[in-house]
């Protein structure tokens, strides 16, 4: 059985996870960034500001790297997604690398040796210019008409264009096959 490791997001999303793939069989780990941080109490801006101006982060891809299991697929909604990048760029063993509205990657300047793949909301204005989107992920996708925190409905949402594109992706890596095409930039 494959994994999928899920990096949540500042508030938490997701707590628990309903079955986010409709392709494969996956054991489904999820972490929070508040737990991985140090932090466990912290939500919000009070978590995003311990990421971004203390040590938080880096707390959080040291405890990702020391993450046990078998080579899997990492997901991570927002900062979750940062942690993974970074963790992966210090030595975390993954298959692929998928991160949903995770724009402080904006700030990266090179692209992992994994399969990665982003996506956004149109309408976040954080997002990285199409310029960083050709350059550094191996694929992206911009969903119109969506805002940052788009993933927190589409994500469970059964039927829609994240979780499709998600589950084309993770099939175009792992071989596994559904019949549809892996999304397009």
């Amino acid at each position: 059985m494959q994994q999928l490791l899920v990096v949540g997001d500042i508030h938490g999303f997701p707590e628990t996870f309903v079955e986010l793939l409709d392709v494969g069989s996956f054991e489904q780990r999820v972490l929070q960034l508040a737990d991985l941080s140090g932090r466990p109490g912290l939500r919000g801006d009070n978590l995003h500001d311990h990421l971004v101006k203390k040590d938080g982060l880096q707390h959080a891809v040291r405890a990702l790297r020391e993450t046990n299991g078998p080579p899997c697929f990492g997901i991570g909604f927002s900062s979750g997604g940062t942690a993974l990048w970074s963790a992966v760029k210090e030595g975390l063993e993954i298959q692929a690398l998928i991160c949903v509205s995770s724009t402080r990657l904006r700030f990266e300047t090179s692209p992992l040796n994994i399969p990665t793949i982003v996506f956004w909301g149109d309408l976040d204005p954080h997002r990285p210019t199409e310029i960083w989107n050709d350059a550094v992920p191996e694929c992206c996708k911009t969903y119109a008409g969506k805002h940052h925190d788009f993933y927190r409905v589409d994500a469970l949402a059964p039927n829609s264009p994240l979780r499709t594109d998600i589950g084309a992706f993770i099939e175009s890596v792992s071989g596994l096959h559904s019949g549809g095409p892996a999304p397009a930039r």
